[in-house]
């Protein structure tokens, strides 16, 4: 690693409340980064968020990492306050069991917990099942529906209320990795591969709306028009009980990013990040889909003519948890790799 990344916006990032559809909070935090550095910087419509070096140049390069979270919004608020919620994005209910919430409100951000029937009040057939969402509720500590809905309505978001922790070694602990991280790559590669130099246009997008369909990606790529684009996500630990590496690979912290190989990976974007890799001793692992990647580029890639794209993940356990972890080290290698893709790209994709 030749050079220090932006920590701080790092920490900033992930303790912002961001779930599909409501990134604002931030993508406002990364957009105030980008203008620090690149050329351009914009939003669209749809809750993208844009930063570009070289305008006009060729090739040009798209760095997509989703910006958004799983979180919950609220369907109804009843007489005594208590609030129900459906999720947005994948969740396993049973993490959500006694934690904290933090909801964008009327007025600011309001705290609460999420309430379930206590264990001594259950019939013993109810303590073997597992719950479900519609079972649970939010409390914010207000008296009656009137106050309720002085703070929140119908419609208001939130996401758990866990901080971002520093662990032993360089393991850090945090909700909203999948995939602020990707975000924050994304833009820390452009801002090395400004340093870097060379002719390429460069366009991070921090996409909006990925655990809910990857919708932000088709509508940023499809305004591009990229040669090409390297897609940054999380990917499952395989060195944690219960997720096999046979069916994820040997994908473990520590060991670099991941190279996704399937159907939507392009072979020769995949070679050359390859190539770059060896060439600046940047480790790495290779994790094969039979099918789609699950990330935003399954949709990048079938854009307008299609986009030769390729996934380039971090290592994550806990995936969508209050406590999901990365090594920092992963991030550093993961946003190296980007970097000198962006300053050295495969000039024979160039379409214009």
């Amino acid at each position: 690693m030749e050079r220090e990344l932006n920590y701080s916006f790092f920490e900033e990032l992930l303790g912002a409340v961001a779930p599909s559809g409501f990134e604002d909070e931030a993508a406002r935090i990364w957009v105030r980064e980008a203008e620090t550095f690149a050329d351009e910087v914009w939003r669209d419509a749809h809750g993208n968020s844009y930063a570009r070096i070289r305008p006009g140049g060729s090739p040009r390069i798209m760095l997509a990492g989703h910006i958004d979270e799983i979180g919950l919004i609220v369907t109804y608020i009843n007489d005594d306050g208590l609030i129900y919620v459906e999720p947005l994005g994948g969740w396993d209910p049973q993490v959500l069991v006694g934690q904290r919430v933090r909801l964008l409100g009327k007025k600011g951000h309001v705290l609460g917990v999420v309430g379930r029937k206590p264990i001594h009040a259950m019939e013993e057939a109810d303590r073997e099942k597992a719950v479900k969402v519609k079972e649970l509720w939010i409390d914010i500590g207000a008296a009656n529906k009137k106050e309720a809905l002085e703070a929140v309505e119908v419609g208001s978001v939130g996401v758990i209320d866990q901080p971002l922790r520093y662990l032993m070694g360089r393991r850090v602990v945090s909700r909203a990795i999948d995939n602020r991280i990707g975000a924050f790559i994304a833009l820390e590669a452009l801002r090395w591969a400004q340093e870097l130099g060379g002719k390429a246009e460069v366009i991070a997008v921090a996409t909006a709306q990925e655990e809910i369909g990857a919708w932000g990606a088709r509508t940023a790529a499809f305004r591009l028009e990229p040669d090409t684009a390297l897609v940054v996500d999380v990917t499952h630990c395989s060195k944690q009980p219960g997720v096999s590496p046979k069916e994820h690979g040997e994908v473990a912290l520590g060991k670099g990013p991941s190279l996704a190989v399937g159907p939507y990976a392009h072979p020769g974007v995949l070679a050359h990040l390859r190539r770059l890799a060896a060439e600046h001793g940047i480790d790495y692992v290779l994790e094969a889909h039979g099918a789609s990647s699950g990330t935003d580029a399954d949709e990048i890639a079938v854009v307008r003519e299609g986009v030769p794209a390729a996934v380039v993940s971090v290592p994550n356990r806990y995936m969508h948890s209050p406590s999901e972890m990365i090594d920092l080290g992963d991030v550093e290698k993961t946003v190296e790799l980007l970097a000198r893709y962006a300053a050295k790209p495969l000039e024979e994709l160039v379409r214009r």
